[in-house]
């Protein structure tokens, strides 16, 4: 099934980023590469990483924190390190080892 693509995607993008994100969705999963808008789409495809990357880092610090006034200021220790770093220890905040794909990091 063609999709008819009466807007170039590049002017989609600029104007209704949601109908580009849809529109670029459904270019791929029916393999209508020609259409595609390229550097868009690696643009976002780069922005989603360093965000997830960002994102990680922000975590193990919070938890990495947590941990460590835990054990080394145990007389000031609050309800809210002790729900952060069992979030972060159970996946239910943050990240989940499963989506750890980082190599250079």
């Amino acid at each position: 099934m063609k999709i008819n693509v009466n807007i170039d995607n590049a002017t989609l993008y600029e104007e209704d980023f949601y109908l580009w994100l849809e529109s670029t969705a459904k270019l791929l999963r029916n393999r209508q590469l020609e259409n595609l808008d390229y550097d868009n789409l690696i643009q976002e495809i780069e922005a989603m990483g360093r965000s997830e990357k960002h994102s990680l880092e922000s975590n193990l610090i919070v938890v990495l924190m947590h941990l460590l006034k835990y054990k080394y200021q145990p007389q000031k220790c609050s309800r809210s390190w002790l729900s952060s770093i069992f979030e972060h220890r159970h996946g239910k905040k943050g990240f989940q080892a499963s989506n750890l794909r980082w190599r250079k990091f």
